[in-house]
């Protein structure tokens, strides 16, 4: 079986749009990763897309300890990082590569995909170059988890952020070297 997530920015889709994406990729969960799971559309908000989810027999998690939102204030990376220039974007990579709280919610991730769910990840940062959507990427498939971003219309396969490495070294072992 393929081992496969989808990740999704749905800054400007609509509501009706955002539920075909969900029904056309085959998705059975979608997993939020912001950090505070609001939005200034409700249908986005946590608690209100939970819902309209079930209506449509999906399920919804709220993985709030993948969020990086204000994460750089709060988390230091015990070695410089050199893959990005955004000091937010390095205290994420160094916390998604270390902190057990992350590390589990990867696991969780993968174990939905490895179980055939088609995960959709989403946040609301439309391009993943520009959201930390890229780095739970990079860990997903040095996990070996197949990654696919949507982007408009388009399902376009994770091809690295340039993290990519430094994520896949400093990974545990355990969770780089297991079979689906």
């Amino acid at each position: 079986m393929l081992v496969r997530a989808y990740t999704l920015g749905y800054g400007g889709l609509p509501p009706e749009h955002f539920l075909e994406v969900v029904s056309s990729i085959g998705c059975r969960v979608v997993v939020d990763v912001r950090r505070f799971p609001r939005s200034r559309v409700g249908f986005y908000s946590g608690e209100s897309l939970k819902v309209e989810l079930e209506r449509v027999g999906v399920s919804y998690v709220w993985l709030g300890e993948l969020g990086a939102l204000g994460l750089s204030k709060k988390y230091k990376a015990a070695e410089p990082i050199a893959c990005t220039s955004s000091p937010t974007f390095r205290a994420y990579v160094a916390y998604l590569a270390t902190e057990p709280l992350a590390l589990n919610a990867l696991s969780r991730i993968r174990g939905m995909a490895a179980e055939g769910l088609a995960p959709l990840i989403i946040c609301k940062e439309r391009r993943p170059e520009h959201c930390h959507r890229q780095f739970i990427a990079d860990a997903l498939t040095a996990m070996g988890v197949e990654v696919l971003h949507i982007i408009g219309e388009e399902l376009v396969e994770h091809a690295g952020s340039p993290c990519r490495e430094y994520l896949s070294s400093k990974l545990p072992r355990e969770f780089t070297q297991r079979e689906c």
